[in-house]
């Protein structure tokens, strides 16, 4: 099944520039893993800010989950399916502490107290940093 799809993905940060991305095409596929690499300016972060919906492309689309971001009330149902981890940590950190900011996802979705709590625990302890 393919999760994240882009079609003939053109990107301009202004409308007098020249593409960043130009007529990108790829496929992801549920479970597959994919690196994206290239120098620095090469247009990695532009084309994933494009996978979560922080950018719409200036032409082509971008599908997730079957799902195209160009659509703004698909925003929210988007980013609960693709994450992003910034390169800088402090663009990310919206708590005080570690357990708050894990915490922050399943808070957002509405999840009971109780289930937050089970699910922080459990991530916690994954990384060896439970209490």
């Amino acid at each position: 099944m393919i999760m994240i799809k882009a079609e003939n993905l053109f990107y301009k940060y202004d409308k007098n520039q020249e593409p960043v991305l130009k007529d990108i095409n790829i496929e992801i596929k549920q479970g597959e893993y994919v690196a994206i690499i290239g120098p620095n300016g090469c247009g990695k972060t532009t084309l994933i800010k494009h996978f979560n919906g922080l950018l719409s492309p200036t032409k082509g689309n971008i599908l997730v989950d079957k799902i195209n971001t160009r659509d703004p009330a698909t925003i929210s149902e988007i980013r609960q399916r693709v994450g992003m981890v910034f390169q800088n940590p402090d663009n990310q950190i919206v708590c005080m502490t570690v357990e708050e900011d894990v915490s922050f996802g399943p808070g957002n979705l509405e999840l009971p107290p109780l289930e937050i709590r089970k699910r922080v625990e459990n991530s916690l302890s994954i990384v060896g940093i439970e209490k």
